[in-house]
């Protein structure tokens, strides 16, 4: 078998997103079971059994379809079409939606992460559920317990301090940012908690917001609670980072935490209980399906919900350490392995169509 894979998304800004993540490490593991054609552009694609488009842009004619061969996309979510008041989208994106619409139609097979996400793409984008295939992620290898030696000199290249919860991810309004920071400004005004720093891990987190975009509203109220709370020398902002230092941060961070109000999936979940990071995650969205009973969840729409959650956890070394070998075992049952010979099953049945 012979398989076109657009690899687009590794030439733009998503290389450094979850979409950049999926397609480098999906193509880089289907190369070896099977042929693999890598392009950028249809028009030079010849002679494959048939196309494979591993992200799907609500808004950008990005679904390019050649007629020559049966084509498979992945969608990984449609969170701004269920968030659509706080996506607004102008005429050209709309009929760019339409046109999107009509492409997936004519599309052999859907693959997507989640359960949660095929309801989505079923609803919002009228597709025949008998299309769709649920494939959960996975994480690269390299995101695992370091020894004590390797998480010293990362704590020490980094300077990252001895106690820290930490988020990983980007910063628009379903991240839900803003409920985050109020949390834990509310934990640090306890006295057996103001040790503890929050880290930011994530390139919007450095963005300027001088040009208004509605996705920036999130980091403008973020930065403005940083500095109503005066929370300045309490919350550490690194950026983008490379996976190899990411693996370290999460390693030493004392508690994980994802709160928002939908993912797709839910990667940086995933990642934390591969490295052994007792994770707190909001309830909603695809979270449930990800950490199942290897995760302390909060309702993210409730005040003071993930603050005494947090309050419970931080004062329980042994539930610390319940949470992280339910983390370690849960996240065992997910690999690129798995995905990959589950996606290569879509192939051959698309192939037989």
């Amino acid at each position: 078998m012979k398989v076109a894979f657009n690899v687009t998304p590794l030439s733009t800004a998503s290389k450094t997103r979850g979409i950049g993540s999926y397609t480098k490490n999906l193509v880089e593991n289907l190369k070896k079971k099977i042929d693999i054609l890598e392009f950028t552009d249809i028009k030079t694609v010849n002679e494959v059994d048939l196309v494979h488009h591993p992200w799907f842009d609500l808004f950008f004619n990005t679904l390019k379809l050649d007629r020559r061969f049966p084509t498979v996309v992945t969608i990984h979510d449609v969170m701004p079409l269920v968030f659509a008041k706080n996506y607004p989208v102008g005429i050209k994106g709309q009929v760019n939606l339409f046109l999107q619409k009509k492409s997936l139609k004519s599309c052999s097979a859907i693959i997507t992460d989640s359960n949660v996400s095929k309801n989505d793409i079923i609803k919002y984008l009228g597709v025949s559920e008998d299309k769709i295939k649920v494939i959960p992620l996975a994480v690269n290898k390299k995101f695992k317990i370091l020894t004590q030696t390797e998480k010293k000199d990362i704590k020490n290249r980094l300077k990252l301090p001895d106690k820290y919860l930490l988020y990983v991810g980007d910063i628009n309004y379903v991240k839900n940012l803003p409920y985050l920071i109020k949390e834990f400004n509310k934990l640090i005004e306890r006295k057996n908690f103001q040790e503890y720093k929050l880290i930011l891990v994530g390139g919007a987190f450095l963005g300027k917001v001088d040009n208004f975009h509605p996705e920036l509203k999130s980091l403008i109220e973020v930065n403005q609670l940083i500095q109503d709370y005066k929370l300045a020398g309490k919350i550490i902002k690194l950026g983008q980072i490379l996976d190899d230092d990411l693996v370290g941060v999460y390693n030493l961070a004392t508690v994980y935490i994802q709160p928002s109000l939908y993912e797709g999936f839910g990667l940086p979940i995933l990642e934390a209980m591969s490295c052994g990071t007792p994770v707190l995650s909001s309830s909603l969205g695809s979270l449930l399906e990800v950490g199942s009973n290897a995760v302390i969840y909060f309702n993210p729409l409730k005040e003071g919900d993930l603050w005494s959650n947090l309050v419970s956890l931080l004062s329980n070394e042994s539930l610390q350490r319940g949470v992280s070998n339910l983390g370690i075992k849960r996240s065992k049952q997910f690999s690129w392995s798995k995905t990959v010979n589950q996606t290569i099953k879509v192939y051959e049945a698309v192939k037989k169509i």
